[in-house]
């Protein structure tokens, strides 16, 4: 009896100090394994970067045939149609959609002599002139600065903005240093040449009377200008005129219908959507003469018809600019009609 105990005793000993060996052994492996590295994590760790770094030639309407000497193609390009544009531009894919949108192409290029310095490409090909002014005008900066390129562009402390015909074109830097903007700069001279726009010319702009008009503030909405369904191609011009120390802002617009009825209907409508929306009309003395104001959240509204043409005022600040800018635009109108 006593035999047999020691010997079981014997048994669970060795099997104890087994197990303690193995979980020993273990032990030791996880204490090596934080201090050893699987090559695989090297390898795609050292390659990611030069994939960014991708150079494949340019196309029609994506770069220009040649890049600047200073510049060097820092990713591979990218193509955007309207089924995926939300995955580069999320937020905005909507103005480029409603306007014509057909396909971005966009690129990031660096300058040779300092890699971590590079800026990005962006070609929205809007189909024609007029959804390409579009964007361009809705998405203006207010910081912009001359840049005598097209008919249409400027720049900004990093970036660059026009239109080239059938394209809306934007280069933006994080590193606007001056070789890189002068990079810009060039490609984009180069870009045009490549993809020569022709006559960059929009009719309806020049409606518009240029006595205390803004440079550069005239726009165009394709959809809802106003937050007016009935509006579909709504083209505007800022007026600047004098308000003591300050200039008093008012906002002109027009759109142009196939017939005078229809530019009748039409004003009228927007009239009725004024007035259910909480406007009210206001006496004015001879602005009336193109249509009682009307007050819509405490801002000014009037809106008129010259033959096939509805124009007007929108929130202006005050019911003095509003019939200024008013009857400056009639004037303009009845006056490009006779020419």
């Amino acid at each position: 009896m006593n035999q047999s105990c020691n010997e079981r005793g014997r048994t669970e000993r060795w099997a104890g100090f087994i197990i303690l060996l193995c979980l020993a052994g273990i032990a030791a492996g996880v204490f090596l394994k934080q201090f050893s590295f699987n090559p695989a994590v090297l390898v795609a760790t050292a390659a990611a970067p030069e994939a960014a770094k991708t150079v494949s030639s340019p196309s029609p309407g994506e770069t220009p045939p040649t890049l600047p000497p200073e510049l060097s193609a820092f990713s591979a390009p990218e193509t955007f149609s309207a089924d995926n544009l939300y995955d580069k531009i999320d937020g905005k894919a909507d103005l480029y959609l409603t306007a014509g949108f057909v396909e971005l192409r966009c690129q990031r290029f660096a300058l040779k002599a300092t890699n971590d310095a590079w800026m990005e490409w962006f070609v929205y090909d809007m189909g024609t002139l007029p959804p390409a002014f579009s964007v361009f005008s809705l998405q203006r900066r207010s910081e912009a600065q001359a840049f005598e390129l097209t008919e249409f562009s400027y720049q900004t402390q990093n970036a660059l903005f026009f239109v080239c015909g059938r394209y809306y074109v934007e280069a933006v830097t994080a590193m606007p240093t001056e070789p890189m903007m002068a990079a810009m700069r060039a490609m984009a001279r180069q870009f045009v040449a490549a993809n020569p726009p022709g006559a960059m010319q929009i009719p309806e702009l020049k409606l518009f009377p240029p006595e205390n008009l803004e440079a550069g503030s005239q726009g165009l909405q394709v959809a809802d200008a106003f937050g007016f369904d009935g509006f579909t191609n709504v083209f505007t011009a800022k007026y600047s005129l004098p308000d003591g120390a300050t200039n008093a802002e008012v906002l002109a617009f027009l759109e142009m219908t196939r017939t005078s009825a229809t530019a009748t209907a039409l004003r009228d409508v927007y009239r009725s959507f004024l007035l259910a929306n909480g406007g009210k009309e206001i006496e004015t003395g001879d602005a009336a003469l193109l249509g009682k104001p009307i007050n819509f959240m405490d801002s000014i509204e009037i809106v008129f018809t010259e033959d096939n043409i509805v124009a007007g005022v929108h929130a202006a600040p005050d019911a003095a600019s509003a019939a200024k800018v008013a009857r400056l635009l009639a004037d303009g109108l009845r006056k490009g009609k006779n020419e």
